[in-house]
C-alpha cells in the first residue's frame, strides 16, 4: 500500500513517443472468444462516460466495456497469457484533490483502512483470505493513492470461482462497507506516520517544491497523497466517513477484470455485486485553481537534493475527447518531441558535453489545471550552466531551424515497429498488463483501441507527415512566454537573480547553424567464418536444445511461443566478480557502465543508437556483473534476432571505451553514491554487505565515494579484457526456432578463431556468527528514520536444500506476524521484513533475516517483541492456516513462473555454468511442497532461535 507522487509535474500523463500509442492512440490486446465488446447504445445511460462514447470511436473489440445504471463502469477481458490467473483492479476516480483543507492526508489513510475491517470482512482478514489463494502482499495485493485516483489491486494465480468471487466481494466491502473501527484508525496512524517517514526523502521534498512552483494557485501544489502529519494525527472516523461517502461511490468507481474468465459470467457477478450499491451523498467538486506562477526561478539548494534543472512552459489545458483528428495532433506533438530527445541525447553523448541527460516532454492536462511542457536537465557536476546553455541551445535551433527529414528517417521507423511489435504480441500480452493499461480507458479523453486498429489508423498518417508540422508542434509547445525555471542542488546556492541572468543569456545568446549529422551506417556484418557445430543435442525435460561451436562458443536454446514475437538472449562471459582480484574491487560498480556506455571500435554509442533508430531495428543492450560471470542482454523480435547477436557480439569483440564513458564515470558513481546515503534503508543494506560478507565486494556491496573516487574508466579495459576474450555461453529464449537461433550465433560468437573457456574461480562465503555489540551506521537522513535488523548466517543450498526451502516458508511465516503485530497492531513500522536465503552459486551463502524501519526509541521495544516470538515459534508449531498463508504464495508464485521468459533466461544460464542446477529448478515446488509445520518450527528452534544475531543499525548522522 503506498501513495503516489512522482517527480516533475507529480505523475503528469505524458504525451511523448513513448506514450503516444498508450494515449493518443492506445494499444490495448487481443480479440478473445466471449469477449464481445457492448456497443454504446447497450450501456445504461447514466454515469460517467468512456472514452470511446465521447469521441464516437470503436473500443477494441476484445474488451466488454459495461456501465450499471448506477454508474459503475467496468471492463472485461478474456486472456490467456498465463493460461490461468485473474488481474483484478478497483479504481476509485477521487484521491487527494478531493480533500477538503482539514482533511489532507485522508485519502491515502482510507486507502489503509480498506485493509481494516468491513461489514463482512474482520481487520486483517482481506489480506489472510487472499494469501490462501496464493497472493503475495505487496506483489499480488496492493493499493497506492494518488492526487486523482485511488487503485486496489489483486492478481490471482487461478481465475477459478472462488478467486472470482473473493475478488468481487472485497471490492464491494472497499466500496462502501467500510467499518472505520476508532481504535483500528488509532493503530493504523502509527503505520501511515511510519510510512511518511520512510517516504520523506530529499528527491520527493524537491518534486514537492518544484510543483509549488509550476502550479501556483492550483489545489494541486497544496495537495500530496501523504497529506500532513497533523492532520493524520488527528484523524477520527468522522472525518474519514466524510471523505468516504462523498468520493468512494458506484458512479466514481471502475472495476477491471482481466484473465481466462468467462466474462457473460463476470459480468452477471458484477450485476449481482454491485447492482445494489448506492450513495446519494453528493459528491466533492473542488475548485482545482488555475495555475499563476508569480517566481519565474526558484532555486532549491538543500542537503542532497538532487542536481537538476528543469524548464517550464505552460500551456493550455486541453482536455478534448480523443477523436482521430485530435488523436492525430497528439501523435504529431509526441513525434515532435521525440525529435527534440533525439538532438539532446546526442548533444549529451558527444565528447566533451556537460550535460549528463536531457529529456522533453509534454502533457497536455495535469490534473485538470494547466497543460505543461517540460525541459529536464542532469548536469555533469559543477557544470550547470553550460548544460543550460547547451540544451536550450538544441532547443532554439530546432525551433529556430526546424524539425529535418533527417530527422523524421530516425522518428518513423521505430514508431512503426513499435505499433507492428505490439501488434504481433498482443495475443500473448500478460492479465496483469492489460488491467493495467485498461485503467488509462477511464480518463474520458482516452479511446482504447486495439493494436490493430491504431496501426491502421497511424499508418496513413505517417505516409503524409511532414517536418514542418512537428516543427508547428514544438513551437506551440516551448516557443510561448517563459519558461520558468526550477534549479535544485545540494550546495551552492547560485542565487535567483544570477541564475534568471545565465536564463536569459542562454534564451538570447545568437542560434548557430545546425551541423549535418553523419548518417552511420552498420559495420559488424561479419565476424570471421563460421565454425563448425561440434555438438547438438536435445534435452527432452527442459525442451530445450544444447550446442557447441569449434570456437568454444556453447548455446541453449527455448523455443517458446508463450509470448509472441519477442526473443530474450543473455550472453555470459569469463568469470564475473569471483575472479576480479582485491585491488580491484572499488572498480566492480563500474564494470556494468563500460560496454554499453563504451560503443565499440568502429561506432560510438551514439552512433549505434542512430543506426537502431533508422532501421526500426527492435533490439536491446544491458550489461551486469554477475558472481561467476558478466553478461549482456537483449530483448528483441525474431526478425531482428541476427541484428541483436551482431550488437552483442560487436560489443564483446572490439569494445570502444570510449573518452566519453570515461568523462561521465565519475558522475554516474557520484550520483550512485549520493542516492544511498540520505536512504536508511540502502545505507543499512549496504553496512549489511560488509558485515555478513566480511567486506567482500564480489558478493554484493554497494558502493562507497572511496570507491567511486578510486576508479577510472583506464582501469576497465584491462578487468574486462579476459572475460572478452573468452568463449561466451548464450541463452536464446523465446518465440524463434532452434535453426534461426543457431544460425544467428554461427554468423556471430561462434564465428571466428577458438576461445579460451576460462574456469570458475573460487568465491566461498565465510559464515559470521552472531552476538556482540552492535554493528552502527550512519546515513543522512532524518534523525526519526533508523532501520534495526537481525541476522543470521545459514547454509548454502546445497548442503541442505530442504532447509533451504523450510527457510523461506519461515521467513514469510514470521514477516505475516510482524505486519500484524508490529505494524497494525503497535503501529512502529511500515513494511517489515524478513526471509530466508540459500545460495545456490556461493559455497556457505545462506541467511536468515529481521529488518525494520523504526524510531529509534523503539528499538527495545522491538528487540523484545523478536525474542519472544521466536521462542515462540522454536517452541510451538504454526497452525495449519499460518502454514498455508505463509506457504501458498511461493507455491504458486513457483508454479508460475516457467510462463516467464526470464525464469528461463535465468535458469538455463545457470544450468550452462553447473549442470546441478537443473534439479534444484525442477524440484522447487516439490521442495517448497514438503514443507511442514514440524520443520519451520525446527527451523526456528534449530538454527535460530538458540543463536545469537548479527544486529546491524542504521542510525541517522549525530543522533
Amino acid at each position: 500500500m503506498n501513495e503516489t507522487a512522482r517527480p516533475q509535474a507529480l505523475r503528469c500523463r505524458s504525451l511523448v513517443l513513448a506514450a503516444a500509442l498508450a494515449l493518443a492512440l492506445p494499444v490495448p490486446f487481443v480479440r478473445a472468444a466471449g469477449a464481445v465488446a457492448a456497443p454504446a447504445a447497450a450501456l445504461a445511460d447514466t454515469g460517467p462516460r468512456w472514452g470511446f462514447e465521447l469521441s464516437h470511436r470503436t473500443p477494441d473489440p476484445a474488451v466488454r466495456f459495461g456501465r450499471l445504471p448506477n454508474g459503475l463502469r467496468y471492463a472485461l477481458q478474456h486472456n490467456e497469457t498465463p493460461k490461468d490467473g485473474v488481474a483484478m483492479r478497483l479504481r476509485i476516480g477521487s484521491g487527494a484533490l478531493q480533500e477538503r483543507d482539514e482533511e489532507r492526508g485522508l485519502s491515502h489513510f482510507l486507502e489503509h483502512m480498506a485493509f481494516r475491517g468491513s461489514a463482512f470482512v474482520p481487520d486483517g482478514e482481506v489480506v489472510r483470505k487472499l494469501e490462501r489463494q496464493g497472493l503475495r502482499f505487496g506483489a499480488d495485493t496492493n493499493a497506492s493513492t494518488g492526487l486523482d485516483q485511488t487503485i486496489y489491486h489483486f492478481n490471482f494465480p487461478k481465475a477459478d470461482a472462488a478467486a472470482l468471487e473473493t475478488g468481487l466481494m472485497l471490492f464491494r466491502e472497499i466500496g462502501d462497507r467500510l467499518t472505520l473501527d476508532p481504535q483500528l484508525i488509532e493503530q493504523e496512524k502509527g503505520v501511515i506516520l511510519a510510512e511518511e517517514r520512510v517516504r520523506d526523502v530529499p528527491m520527493r521534498r524537491a518534486a514537492l517544491a518544484q510543483a509549488q512552483q509550476q502550479l501556483e494557485g492550483t489545489r494541486v501544489a497544496q495537495r500530496l497523497p501523504m497529506g500532513r502529519t497533523e492532520t493524520v494525527q488527528a484523524a477520527t472516523a468522522e472525518r474519514l466517513r466524510r471523505y468516504y461517502t462523498a468520493n468512494y461511490r458506484p458512479d466514481n468507481a471502475t472495476l477491471i477484470v482481466v484473465g481466462n474468465i468467462d466474462v457473460d459470467a463476470v459480468e452477471r457477478q458484477i450485476r449481482e455485486h454491485f447492482a445494489d450499491w448506492r450513495n446519494a451523498t453528493p459528491p466533492d467538486a473542488p475548485d482545482l485553481g488555475v495555475a499563476t506562477p508569480t517566481r519565474p526561478v526558484v532555486e532549491y539548494v538543500a542537503a542532497d537534493a538532487p542536481g537538476a534543472l528543469t524548464l517550464s512552459w505552460l500551456l493550455p489545458l486541453d482536455v478534448r475527447p480523443h477523436t482521430p483528428a485530435v488523436s492525430r495532433e497528439f501523435l504529431v506533438q509526441g513525434l515532435a518531441v521525440s525529435a527534440l530527445n533525439q538532438r539532446l541525447s546526442d548533444r549529451a553523448q558527444q565528447p566533451g558535453s556537460p550535460l549528463l541527460g536531457a529529456v522533453a516532454s509534454v502533457q497536455a492536462s495535469v490534473y485538470g489545471v494547466t497543460g505543461l511542457a517540460q525541459l529536464s536537465v542532469r548536469a555533469q557536476p559543477g557544470r550547470w550552466t553550460d548544460a543550460l546553455d547547451a540544451a536550450v541551445a538544441e532547443l532554439r535551433q530546432l525551433l529556430a531551424h526546424g524539425v529535418t527529414a533527417a530527422d523524421m528517417q530516425r522518428l518513423l521507423p521505430g514508431l512503426r515497429s513499435q505499433m507492428q511489435t505490439r501488434l504481433a504480441q498482443e495475443p500473448t500480452r500478460p492479465h496483469a498488463a492489460i488491467a493495467d493499461r485498461l485503467l488509462n480507458a477511464v480518463h474520458p479523453q482516452v479511446p482504447y483501441l486495439s493494436a490493430q486498429q491504431a496501426l491502421a489508423e497511424t499508418e496513413p498518417l505517417l505516409v503524409t507527415l511532414q517536418p514542418e508540422e512537428l516543427t508547428a508542434a514544438l513551437q506551440r509547445c516551448f516557443g510561448g512566454a517563459g519558461p520558468l525555471l526550477f534549479r535544485s542542488d545540494k550546495s551552492g546556492a547560485f542565487g535567483v537573480e544570477k541564475v534568471a541572468q545565465r536564463l536569459t543569456e542562454a534564451m538570447t545568446r545568437p542560434i548557430a547553424e545546425p551541423a549535418l549529422a553523419a548518417v552511420a551506417d552498420w559495420p559488424y556484418t561479419d565476424f570471421g567464418p563460421p565454425s563448425a557445430i561440434v555438438t547438438r543435442a536435445q534435452d527432452a525435460e527442459l525442451g530445450t536444445t544444447h550446442v557447441q561451436f569449434a570456437n568454444g562458443t556453447r548455446l541453449v536454446i527455448k523455443s517458446s511461443s508463450v509470448h509472441k514475437d519477442r526473443v530474450d538472449v543473455r550472453v555470459q562471459l569469463g568469470q564475473g566478480r569471483a575472479g576480479i582480484a582485491a585491488k580491484d574491487w572499488h572498480a566492480i560498480w563500474a564494470l556494468g557502465y563500460a560496454l554499453p556506455m563504451g560503443g565499440t571500435a568502429q561506432r560510438s554509442a551514439a552512433e549505434i543508437r542512430q543506426w537502431r533508430q533508422r532501421s526500426g531495428q527492435r533490439t536491446e543492450l544491458s550489461a551486469g556483473v554477475g558472481q561467476h560471470a558478466f553478461t549482456l542482454s537483449g530483448t528483441t523480435r525474431p526478425a531482428d534476432l541476427m541484428s541483436q547477436l551482431q550488437l552483442l557480439a560487436a560489443h564483446v569483440r572490439e569494445p570502444g571505451f570510449r573518452p566519453e564513458f570515461g568523462e561521465k564515470l565519475a558522475a554516474l558513481g557520484g550520483s550512485q553514491v549520493a542516492s544511498l546515503e540520505d536512504q536508511p534503508a540502502a545505507v543499512h543494506a549496504r553496512e549489511v554487505a560488509r558485515v555478513m560478507n566480511r567486506g567482500d565486494a564480489r558478493l554484493g556491496l554497494s558502493p562507497r565515494a572511496a570507491d567511486v573516487r578510486a576508479t577510472r574508466a583506464d582501469q576497465l579495459p584491462a578487468l574486462l579484457k579476459p572475460a572478452l576474450d573468452s568463449a561466451p555461453d548464450i541463452v536464446i529464449v523465446g518465440d524463434v526456432t532452434a535453426e534461426a537461433a543457431i544460425a544467428a550465433v554461427q554468423a556471430t560468437f561462434g564465428a571466428g578463431d577458438e576461445r579460451p573457456r576460462l574456469p570458475r574461480a573460487v568465491l566461498k562465503a565465510d559464515p559470521v556468527a552472531g552476538g556482540g555489540a552492535p554493528y552502527v551506521v550512519t546515513h543522512r537522513g532524518r534523525a526519526d528514520q533508523a532501520v534495526l535488523g537481525w541476522y543470521w548466517a545459514m547454509p548454502d543450498h546445497w548442503a541442505d536444500p530442504a532447509l533451504a526451502y523450510t527457510g523461506q516458508v519461515a521467513g514469510a511465516l514470521l514477516r505475516a506476524r510482524l505486519t500484524d503485530s508490529v505494524r497494525a497492531r503497535l503501529g512502529l513500522t511500515y513494511s517489515p521484513l524478513a526471509g530466508g536465503f540459500a545460495s545456490m552459486d556461493v559455497p556457505g551463502a545462506g541467511r536468515f533475516f529481521v529488518s525494520l524501519e523504526l524510531a529509534p526509541e523503539k528499538f527495545d521495544a522491538v528487540r523484545d517483541w523478536l525474542r519472544a516470538q521466536l521462542q515462540e515459534l522454536a517452541s510451538q508449531p504454526v497452525s495449519a492456516d499460518e502454514l498455508q498463508r505463509a506457504l501458498q504464495p511461493r507455491l504458486e508464485s513457483a508454479l508460475k513462473e516457467p510462463e516467464n521468459p526470464a525464469y528461463w533466461v535465468n535458469w538455463l544460464a545457470r544450468i550452462q555454468a553447473d549442470p546441478r542446477m537443473k534439479a534444484a529448478m525442477q524440484d522447487e515446488v516439490a521442495g517448497l511442497r514438503a514443507v511442514t509445520a514440524a520443520s519451520v518450527q525446527a527451523y526456528f528452534r534449530d538454527h535460530i532461535a538458540a543463536r545469537a544475531p548479527v544486529e546491524v543499525l542504521a542510525r541517522a548522522a549525530g543522533s
